[in-house]
């Protein structure tokens, strides 16, 4: 990382070859000259012939900046930014937004994008392709016309327990002592307080007394009951349901575990993976991943497809996430 000004760059961990740069004895690097920084100034061996030397290089003019960040491939950032923001603008945690109908025009994201953004994230459980391809268009936009760098990852739904339906087109209110229904039947119409799972073995291990979290926390219920392979469940704390909502399952604070055989990347996984693809974004996060096979499936697959494609160097920068989201997961980390 280094600041950029007219006169000099500020490098951190400027990794340099202890014959031409021995600290004390010779003091430039890029032609220029090496003052200690307040952040360090120490020297660390890193094996043979190497040493870590952080400093700050006083150079001259932006072509002398631009010429150091190739030569020692520094991520160079304004002193303006330095000043405004302070080691913020050095972070290397980035800021993911979800993109949805509420802040999905180019205003919006140019907002976003001024406020910190770095990732886009398209959920692919909502809106259709052309929704997502205009976002996509829109970012690409704000990335040439007004120099920003926000990256676009779409959001797989993977083959997790959702919330189907219930009997709204948004979100429904679920007050505090009100007792609903959760069952995997096939319902006609929209009865009240019942909520459809897409799994049918979604209650299998559950126990009277476990509690039910909606979105990690959105709303919370607790088993009551069971009525075959249904649940009825009294709600204790009082949230919205938004469509296709997550659940999990709670015992003594701890996550039950699940042991579904649904497959990672369904059919409607991969068209959405095809279609990002093709739209070149930049990452792609597989949602509850049970362990390591479907991503390097996934890496393999993106391998092969740049092979056969004219846009390869596209898709080969292509990146693969692995959302963690179970204790299964999470044991094969």
């Amino acid at each position: 990382m280094a600041v950029a000004t007219s006169d000099s760059i500020l490098a951190r961990s400027l990794i340099t070859d202890r014959r031409s740069t021995n600290f004390g004895l010779k003091n430039e690097v890029c032609r220029g000259k090496v003052v200690p920084c307040r952040a360090g100034g120490k020297v660390k061996g890193k094996g043979k012939g190497r040493v870590e030397v952080k400093a700050a290089v006083q150079i001259g003019g932006l072509e002398e900046v631009k010429k150091a960040k190739e030569e020692m491939g520094l991520d160079v950032v304004s002193e303006e930014e330095l000043r405004e923001k302070g080691f913020l603008g050095m972070r290397k945690t980035k800021l993911v937004c979800t993109i949805g109908p509420a802040c999905c025009s180019l205003q919006d994201l140019e907002k976003l994008a001024l406020g910190g953004m770095n990732v886009a994230r398209l959920n692919m459980c909502h809106n259709t392709r052309d929704w997502h391809r205009d976002v996509i268009k829109k970012i690409n936009q704000l990335n040439e016309e007004k120099g920003f760098c926000v990256s676009v990852m779409i959001d797989t739904e993977g083959s997790q327990i959702h919330v189907l339906d219930h009997g709204a087109p948004s979100s429904v209110k679920a007050e505090e002592g009100s007792t609903w229904l959760f069952t995997a039947q096939k319902l006609e119409g929209s009865p009240p307080f019942t909520i459809q799972a897409n799994y049918e073995g979604f209650s299998e291990g559950i126990e009277v007394g476990d509690e039910l979290v909606i979105d990690g926390g959105m709303a919370s219920f607790q088993v009551i009951e069971k009525v075959g392979n249904d649940l009825r469940c009294k709600c204790t704390d009082s949230g919205l349901f938004l469509p296709r909502a997550k659940f999990s399952f709670w015992r003594n604070g701890k996550l039950v575990a699940r042991n579904s055989e649904l497959p990672t990347l369904s059919k409607k996984d991969w068209a959405d993976i095809e279609f990002g693809v093709s739209e070149g974004v930049d990452f792609i996060a597989l949602s509850f991943v049970n362990d390591a096979d479907p991503v390097r499936q996934l890496k393999n697959y993106l391998y092969m497809r740049s092979s056969r494609s004219t846009f390869s160097n596209i898709i080969l920068s292509t990146r693969v996430l692995a959302k963690v989201e179970s204790l299964e997961s999470l044991q094969k980390l």
